[in-house]
C-alpha cells in the first residue's frame, strides 16, 4: 500500500516539475453513516493549499443527506461553505461562497469494474452575485490484481463543470481528471489518494492545475 502511494506522489512531482505550474494539495475528511436502510449522511471537510503546501487557499465544509430510491439510484442534497484566499494581490484577497445543491446518483457494475455517476446543480451565493452551475462526474474503480492485494483498487474520475444561466448551458467552467489508488485501513477507515489534473476557464484566460488529492473516509455508523 505504501509503495503505491509513494509511486503516485513521485508521479505528481514529476508532472508538476514538467509543467512548471503551481503544485496544489487537497486533503479531504469525510464522515459517513447510515440513519436507516434508506437514509444516509455525509459531512465533508476539504483543505486546499498552494505553493507546494505553503499557502492556505481554500476551505470547504459540505454536509449532505442521501435518500436511496433503489440499490442503484439515490437522491442527495446539501449545502456548502467555501472560504477562498488568493495570493495574486496579497494574502488579504479573500472571499466567501454559500451554496445549496441537489444531486441524482446512479451506480452499476460491468464485470469487475464499478461505475458511479452523479449530476448536481448548484445555487451559488457569492460576493460577486448569484449564479448556478451544473456538475457531472463519472467514477470508476477496479481491483489491481497484479499486486496481489485484493483490497487495493485503482480509482479514477472525470468531472465537468458548466455555468448555467436561466437553467440553460452557458459555457464550461472547469474539467477535472483524477486517477489514484484506494484501500481500507480497517473496517471504519478508507484511504484514497492520487493525482488530479484540472483545466480552469475564466473570462479572460484559461489555465491548468496539478493537485495531489487525498481522502480519509470515516464510517461513523
Amino acid at each position: 500500500m505504501k509503495k503505491a502511494v509513494l509511486l503516485l506522489f513521485s508521479l505528481f512531482l514529476t508532472l508538476h516539475l514538467a509543467s512548471g505550474q503551481e503544485a496544489i494539495s487537497q486533503n479531504s475528511l469525510f464522515a459517513v453513516g447510515h440513519l436507516n436502510s434508506e437514509w444516509s449522511y455525509r459531512a465533508e471537510t476539504h483543505v486546499i493549499r498552494g505553493d507546494f503546501f505553503k499557502q492556505a487557499r481554500q476551505l470547504i465544509l459540505r454536509p449532505a443527506i442521501t435518500y436511496n430510491l433503489t440499490d442503484k439510484i439515490d437522491l442527495s442534497g446539501g449545502i456548502s461553505y467555501l472560504y477562498n484566499a488568493s495570493y495574486e494581490n496579497g494574502p488579504s484577497n479573500t472571499n466567501e461562497e454559500f451554496n445549496s445543491w441537489e444531486q441524482l446518483g446512479y451506480t452499476h457494475e460491468l464485470g469487475r469494474l464499478r461505475f458511479s455517476h452523479w449530476l448536481r446543480i448548484e445555487q451559488r451565493h457569492r460576493e460577486i452575485g448569484y449564479s448556478q452551475r451544473l456538475r457531472y462526474r463519472i467514477n470508476i474503480s477496479a481491483p489491481i490484481n497484479a499486486l496481489k492485494l485484493p483490497n487495493l483498487r485503482l480509482v479514477g474520475f472525470n468531472e465537468h463543470f458548466v455555468h448555467l444561466r436561466n437553467f440553460s448551458l452557458a459555457g464550461t467552467d472547469q474539467n477535472w481528471t483524477f486517477f489514484g489508488v484506494q484501500f481500507p485501513i480497517n473496517e471504519h477507515l478508507l484511504f484514497r489518494s492520487g493525482y488530479r489534473y484540472a483545466q480552469v476557464h475564466q473570462q479572460t484566460e484559461s489555465f491548468h492545475l496539478n493537485t495531489l488529492h487525498s481522502w480519509l473516509i470515516v464510517k461513523v455508523l
